[in-house]
C-alpha cells in the first residue's frame, strides 16, 4: 500500500482533556460524562478514511502520571480480544512550575494563551518528532492533528515543506481553534455528529414523560 493511502492521527492528551472540560461546561447532556478512547478512535477513522485511507496508528500523548485519565476517559481492557483497535497511549512529558494547568489555560481568550507557558513540557515535543520521522522518511504523507497550540505552527510547516498533508481535527465546533492552524491545515473537520456516540451518551430523551428518539 502506497504512503498516500494512509494516514496516522496524532493526539495532544493536554488539548483533548481541555476539549472535555469545554464540552461539560458548555453542553449540560455531557456534563462529567467520560469520553471513551475505543469510541473516539472509531470515530475518527471512520471521519477521516476519505482523506487519508486506511488508519495506520491513532496515538495519544499524555504527560507521566496524568491523574485526569481516571476522571475524564474510558479506556477499555486492552487484554480483551478486539478491545484495542489501531491505537496506543504514550506518556512522555512532565510538569513544569510556573505555569498555569492547561485547563485553565483554555478559558483565556485564544488571542493570549501563547503568551503563557504550558503546563507540561516534552509532550509536544516529543508528538512533534514521532509526526517529523514518519513523514521524512516515507512512511506516509497524511497525519490527522488534534492539537490546539500555536507551538505547532513550525510541525504543520514542516510538514507540509517535506510533501505530506496535514489535517486537523477536533471534537466539536463549538471548541476556539487556534485560527493558524487552520489556516495552515490541508482540511478542518470536526466530530460533531458522532460526539455523543463517543461520549457513549444515548439518544432517548424523556421529555414530559414521553419518550423521544433523536
Amino acid at each position: 500500500m502506497e504512503n498516500k493511502d494512509r494516514g496516522y492521527f496524532f493526539i495532544d492528551g493536554s488539548h483533548l482533556m481541555s476539549s472535555i472540560n469545554t464540552l461539560w461546561r458548555k453542553k449540560l447532556d455531557f456534563k462529567d460524562k467520560k469520553l471513551s478512547i475505543k469510541l473516539l478512535s472509531n470515530a475518527l477513522m471512520q471521519e477521516w478514511s476519505y482523506y487519508i485511507g486506511s488508519t495506520v496508528r491513532i496515538t495519544y500523548y499524555f504527560k507521566k502520571d496524568e491523574k485526569r485519565i481516571k476522571t475524564m476517559l474510558t479506556i477499555p481492557d486492552i487484554c480483551k480480544p478486539g478491545e484495542k483497535d489501531h491505537w496506543q497511549i504514550k506518556e512522555c512529558g512532565q510538569n513544569i512550575r510556573g505555569t498555569i494547568p492547561d485547563d485553565a489555560l483554555q478559558k483565556l481568550p485564544p488571542k493570549y494563551r501563547d503568551y503563557f507557558p504550558r503546563a507540561e513540557k516534552g509532550l509536544d515535543i516529543q508528538l512533534a518528532c514521532d509526526a517529523l520521522s514518519l513523514v521524512a522518511t516515507g512512511k506516509t504523507s497524511n497525519i490527522v492533528f488534534l492539537v490546539n497550540d500555536g507551538d505547532y505552527i513550525p510541525l504543520f510547516e514542516t510538514v507540509q515543506q517535506l510533501g505530506g498533508n496535514v489535517y486537523l481535527t477536533a471534537l466539536d465546533s463549538s471548541q476556539n481553534i487556534h485560527k493558524n492552524l487552520v489556516n495552515l491545515a490541508d482540511k478542518y473537520l470536526t466530530l460533531d455528529r458522532r460526539l455523543k456516540n463517543i461520549f457513549n451518551i444515548s439518544k432517548t430523551n424523556e421529555t414530559k414523560g414521553q419518550q423521544v428518539i433523536e
